[in-house]
């Protein structure tokens, strides 16, 4: 029995010397998680460039099919105060109807479309600044209370370097 301990002892003593052979840095990384990256959406898109140039776009889309309302609506009235047949009446509350609705949906195709190309611009932007400082996660700023390396800066330049790539250089 006292042999044992004996080779006990040998054993537990040659394990502690070998111990700080062993790479601790791996523990270490594994203990302290993934890096998280934190990233304002609203300063990004505020910015952007091309999504103020997006907004404004559909602003003034927005503003045709208010115009194109209010005439149609003006013209139905018209047509009323003139006493046109109610079939006359209904065939152009439909023709009307029919101009706003296809300028309606011109106008969400569009909007779809700019919508997708800047979520496309800004995710690759937020992966390449994510990529480049060794994030490992990034969430929207607004769900987080604290901590986080703020990526929001860095994703607006590449944005802006974007943005200026596409343009020829002024002389």
């Amino acid at each position: 029995m006292h042999n044992s301990r004996k080779v006990f002892s040998l054993v537990a003593c040659s394990l502690l010397a070998a111990a700080p052979a062993c790479p601790v840095n791996a523990q270490a990384t594994a203990a302290k998680g993934p890096v998280v990256g934190i990233v304002d959406r609203d300063k990004v898109i505020t910015g952007y460039q091309k999504a103020q140039t997006a907004a404004e776009e559909l602003k003034k889309s927005e503003e045709k099919v208010q115009k194109l309302i209010e005439d149609s609506n003006k013209q139905y009235e018209e047509g009323k105060t003139a006493h046109k047949p109610p079939a006359e009446l209904e065939g152009l509350q439909k023709r009307l109807q029919g101009q706003i609705d296809e300028e309606v949906r011109k106008v969400q195709t569009r909007a779809q479309q700019l919508e997708s190309q800047l979520e496309s611009d800004i995710d690759a932007a937020i992966k390449a600044e994510a990529a480049s400082r060794h994030v490992d996660v990034v969430i929207l700023k607004q769900a987080v209370l604290m901590g986080g390396t703020d990526l929001t800066d860095g994703v607006v330049k590449r944005l802006t370097g974007l943005a200026t790539a596409g343009r020829p250089a002024a002389k």
